[in-house]
């Protein structure tokens, strides 16, 4: 039997409802259908059934709006389905929730996290009769603006989320009340009744309508209208909310971390909130509606660049999160950044964290300009910008960028310095994040090592100039381009010679007159000019140096001329060299010198009063390298060339002719022989010799070198005696040279063992010695050494020898050891107590008599040996002397010294005599004393004097001092103090700090009186003639004095007015330039009262 199921389905009508509920604005959904059925008495659920919906779920409806329901409800309702659906969530899919299109749930919404039920405003519920508004849904939604107040989270009565719905079996829902199933009881059983607390009552946080968390809401709202308002696929601007919720969620967190300052807005915010912090949030917690409204005001006050407080809420943020926290990198929190964040956003997070970065990711995101990115620069670009630059900087660039220390002893190499600049260059803004990259460009100029440590050893203050300027010049670069192909020019020097006319540059030179030019000086101007065409000098030869520092102009002007010629026969239209404007980098303060800084008339003058590159630059004030270069640049330095000089003139009586026969022919002394026999000169001896008619021998070259030398003979002197042949040499009248190549004829082997003492042999004439005295003579020092050893023989313990001997334990140990190594031959048996070795005590007894002939040879005069120790010079002082500055006082030895006039090896003597211990280097009795901070503080900080003055003031050694103000904190400085006697120069007269910052540095107290010449005069010109000085130099000093005093000193130049602050200070350095004046009126020069 077949059912007719259509026959049985229940028939709907299809008519208009004549009873009708309007929607109120903003309404949701569920909350529509469910008013619509309380006016009709009846359940959500027999609405839907009744308007021919049966079976349908009010929570998917609100989700999304099939097309069929749609169309049911606009027909029975006269609802248009637009409206409808706006009702709905379906269009804030993907903006503040997520849609399960199949189902028609709710996942997890794109931010914050999802909730059931609904905030709820009370106010607005009473107003509307119970109305729910479908933001009210949205998790971004956490204020009412029309009533300025926080939308409450759950029912006081049940403490749940409410819901519009009602709950089935509960009936018809009353309006405003909570719908949400009480909890039964433990044990009771049947269905739960729901809470119908009145949520109207409920008491909701208000906010001030003008204050910042309701301004968050429209702002968050706007963005939200945004999004629903522009279609989706045309929307790219979709990431507002992302970066909008990570930097709210950034600021809730920063809100826990008591490292940083709280910003004042902050504190504002929790004060509109009601005054209590949100909780930490973790990933799984839900978040109220206090925690939203408090980041998004955080949020939208860093997106609103106008706000007050915008840039202080983003440095509290990005302070908080952007640190190295465990092994977790700055970068690496970064990336999460940049995955969300807008460019804006990124460029202020970079500027936060410009000095957290390595120096190459400072670079890559140029942190240090004005306009720092996360690196994007495509490969193409950065392959073009390393053929526009030299792989060694440009020179002026150099100048600038290198700090004055760079080349110094114990500097860095200037060459490949100024190859890692141009290799930092190609960093900047680069996605590659090493070094070698940049460097493959340039043809490998240097090693990638080199360029890390030559950025980890620059000085901190220098760094951040440095990167910044050359993130600007990368840029302008970049713009603006370069009129070279440096990268063509080192591919063509690789293929092609290049190499200086020789013809040409001989002619130059018989033109000025100079000398005939050899190979190895063509050799050098060959890689010098490589160097000027292709722009790439990392060899450090002497010679190219001093070319580049002394070339004479013609020279200069040659070179450039062959380098262009070069240019032309190879096709390149390009000229020879070029470097970027000054202009491309602003506001830089620089490492180095700014060549203009110098003026060319003074260099020359510096160049042509000194010879030396060294003193030219400490004139001047600049590195040694920065002379080269600004020679380079001027190119007008007058070359120094090496002409034949007159021979001296005699300075010393020449002997006559039979004692030059007789010394230099007949006995074949050499010429420094003859010189220390007759007191002339070599000079004079040799130019005596030529006028005598007799040949000078050559080096090396004797009368006797062919006379036959006993092989027997010699091999005893130097295999058994150990003499060396320099000492065999000079007793027999031969050059050493000559005795070593008849030894080697003899088949005598070279030892290349010490030997004994030049004196040993004359000394020892007579005595029969054993091989193994020879040998305990041999070495620097033997003769001491050997005294101190034999002391052994009559002491029972090596503390009693050492004593005795003048010496520590330890260091009679080591000469102990020398003897036993030297000798083969074990001394000390046992230590405790001390016993000999039969051969030891034998060989002891053996240097006796050796030691008695230098004792007996040396007792009235000085040593003729290097080893013997030299008796005192110098009186020793008193053992009560002694005690009362050493022991009592706790001077150094230095000092004591200095007090008593005694060397120190007079006081040690007197010292180990008179029974007192030597202290260690740098231990005194006062090491533990407590130097009092603020006296401390105020000699070093606010008089800026030296560790060196306040050590020579207080009896303790430098290093001292500088523990005791590492030890109380107090702050190191790292350039020079006043000069040492400025504490007993300005002694009694009040000064001010400014005066004491005027007097610190190198050449201060000159610097200054030349200075005070300005309160005399009107004129620059006039106050530097009256100073004896340049103007370029005046101007100068001014800025070194400006720079170390913080105070301004001029207003302008011309006129020449002075600050009313610069004024004072140079009124208040004149009592103090009185005292030096009157310290030493006749020779008061610079330099003279200016120890650092």
């Amino acid at each position: 039997m077949t059912l007719n199921t259509a026959s049985m389905a229940p028939a709907f009508s299809t008519e208009r409802l004549a009873y009708v509920v309007d929607p109120l604005p903003g309404e949701a959904l569920d909350s529509w259908i469910e008013a619509y059925a309380r006016q009709l008495i009846v359940t959500s659920r027999e609405f839907l059934t009744f308007i021919g919906l049966p079976g349908t779920h009010l929570e998917r409806m609100l989700v999304k709006l099939l097309p069929e329901e749609a169309a049911v409800l606009a027909r029975r309702t006269g609802v248009s389905p637009e409206t409808l659906c706006a009702m709905t969530l379906e269009p804030f899919d993907q903006i503040t929730v997520t849609l399960r299109h199949t189902t028609r749930g709710l996942g997890s919404p794109p931010r914050w996290r999802r909730h059931k039920g609904s905030r709820y405003c009370p106010t607005c519920l009473a107003e509307s009769g119970g109305r729910w508004q479908l933001a009210w849904r949205d998790p971004w939604t956490f204020a009412c603006t029309p009533h300025a107040q926080l939308l409450v989270e759950t029912c006081e009565g049940c403490g749940q989320r409410p819901h519009p719905a009602g709950r089935h079996p509960a009936g018809v829902t009353n309006p405003a009340r909570c719908t949400m199933a009480r909890a039964l009881g433990r044990g009771s059983k049947g269905a739960r009744l729901p809470c119908h607390a009145d949520l109207t009552t409920a008491v909701a946080q208000p906010v001030p309508a003008d204050g910042q968390i309701i301004h968050a809401q429209n702002f968050v709202d706007a963005i939200i209208r945004h999004h629903t308002d522009v279609p989706r696929e045309a929307d790219g601007t979709q990431v507002g909310l992302e970066e909008l919720f990570f930097l709210a969620w950034r600021g809730l967190a920063a809100l826990h971390d008591n490292t940083v300052p709280v910003p004042s807005l902050m504190r504002q915010l929790l004060g509109e909130a009601g005054g209590r912090a949100p909780a930490l949030l973790t990933g799984l917690s839900n978040e109220s509606a206090t925690d939203v409204a408090i980041g998004t005001a955080l949020a939208m006050t860093i997106l609103q660049r106008d706000h007050p407080h915008s840039d202080e809420v983003m440095h509290w943020i990005a302070n908080s999160h952007l640190r190295k926290n465990g092994s977790m990198d700055v970068l690496l929190k970064f990336n999460s950044w940049r995955s969300v964040c807008s460019p804006p956003i990124l460029t202020r997070a970079l500027a936060v964290i410009d000095t957290r970065l390595r120096p190459i990711d400072r670079l890559r995101f140029a942190t240090a300009s004005p306009n720092p990115q996360p690196p994007s620069t495509p490969v193409e670009l950065i392959e073009r910008r390393a053929a526009n630059v030299p792989a060694t900087l440009w020179p002026s660039w150099s100048m600038r960028l290198m700090p004055h220390q760079t080349g110094g002893p114990r500097g860095m190499k200037t060459a490949e310095y100024r190859a890692g600049l141009t290799a930092l260059l190609l960093v900047v803004r680069s996605t590659s994040r090493t070094y070698r990259d940049a460097l493959a460009l340039l043809g490998q100029p240097v090693s990638p090592n080199f360029v890390k440590s030559m950025v980890t050893r620059l000085d901190h203050p220098h760094m951040s100039p440095m990167l910044a300027a050359l993130t600007q010049l990368a840029d302008a670069l970049d713009r603006h381009g370069s009129p070279i192909d440096y990268a063509r020019r080192r591919r063509l020097a690789d293929t092609s010679e290049l190499s200086l006319d020789r013809a040409a540059f001989r002619q130059l030179t018989a033109q000025h007159g100079w000398r005939t030019p050899g190979t190895q000086r063509l050799d050098v101007l060959d890689s010098y000019l490589k160097a000027i065409v292709t722009g790439t000098l990392t060899a450090t030869h002497p010679r190219v140096s001093d070319l580049r520092f002394r070339a004479d102009p013609a020279v200069r002007a040659f070179l450039l001329a062959q380098a262009a010629a070069h240019l032309n026969q190879l096709g390149i239209d390009e000229p020879v060299t070029w470097e970027p404007p000054s202009e491309w980098v602003t506001g830089a303060n620089w490492p180095g010198t700014e060549p203009t800084d110098i003026a060319p008339d003074v260099f020359r003058r510096t160049t042509a009063r000194h010879h030396k590159l060294n003193d030219v630059a400490e004139s001047l004030g600049i590195g040694i390298e920065h002379a080269r270069l600004y020679a380079e640049l001027v190119g007008a330095i007058p070359t120094v060339q090496k002409k034949p000089r007159r021979p001296r003139g005699p300075r010393t009586n020449a002997p006559d002719e039979a004692t030059l026969r007789d010394l230099y022919l007949r006995q074949g002394l050499p010429l420094r022989r003859v010189s220390k026999i007759t007191g002339a000169s070599v000079e004079v001896l040799r130019q005596a010799l030529t006028r005598a008619g007799l040949a000078l021998r050559g080096r090396g070259d004797r009368p006797n070198h062919n006379h036959h030398i006993d092989p027997d003979w010699l091999l005893e002197q130097y295999a058994v005696k150990h003499r060396s042949f320099a000492d065999i040499a000079e007793e027999i009248g031969a050059a050493a040279i000559t005795v070593r190549s008849i030894a080697r004829r003899a088949g005598i082997a070279s030892t290349g063992r010490a030997s004994v003492p030049r004196d040993f042999a004359a000394t020892t004439e007579g005595l029969d010695l054993s091989a193994d005295v020879y040998r305990a003579f041999c070495g620097a020092n033997a003769v001491a050494r050997v005294r101190h050893v034999s002391v052994l023989l009559g002491h029972d313990s090596m503390a009693s020898a050492a004593h005795a001997a003048g010496l520590n334990e330890s260091a009679l140990r080591q000469q102990v050891t020398v003897v036993e190594k030297a000798t083969s031959i074990r001394l000390v048996d046992t230590l405790t107590p001390l016993t000999l070795t039969a051969p030891g005590a034998q060989l002891l007894r053996q240097v006796r008599p050796v030691l008695n002939r230098y004792a007996s040879l040396h007792a009235d005069g000085v040593a003729n040996s290097a080893a013997w120790r030299r008796p005192p010079r110098t009186p020793a002082p008193e053992p009560a002397v002694l005690e009362d500055l050493y022991v009592h006082q706790g001077l150094s030895l230095a000092r004591v010294c200095k007090a008593t006039g005694a060397s120190v090896r007079v006081v040690k003597e007197a010292l180990t005599d008179a029974g007192i211990e030597i202290r260690k280097q740098g231990h005194r009795p006062n090491y533990a004393c407590d130097l009092d901070r603020d006296w401390l503080y105020e000699q070093y900080v606010v008089r800026h004097r030296t560790f060196v003055d306040i050590a020579g003031e207080v009896g303790m050694v430098s290093t001292t001092v500088l523990n005791i103000a590492r030890r109380k904190g107090i702050p190191l400085r790292t350039y020079p103090g006043v000069p040492r006697d400025f504490a007993t120069t300005t002694k009694g007269l009040a000064i001010q700090p400014a005066v004491y910052r005027a007097f610190a540095g190198w050449n201060s107290v000159p610097r200054v009186r030349i200075v005070s010449s300005l309160l005399d005069h009107h004129t620059i010109e006039s106050a530097a003639q009256a100073a004896d000085a340049r103007v370029p130099e005046l101007l100068r000093m001014i800025t070194v004095t400006e720079k170390n005093a913080g105070v301004r000193l001029l207003l302008s130049e011309r006129p020449l007015r002075l600050t009313a602050e610069g004024r004072v200070l140079l009124h208040q350095v004149m009592p103090v330039l009185d005292r030096y004046e009157t310290a030493s009126p006749q020779d008061f020069t610079p330099g003279i009262h200016d120890a650092p």
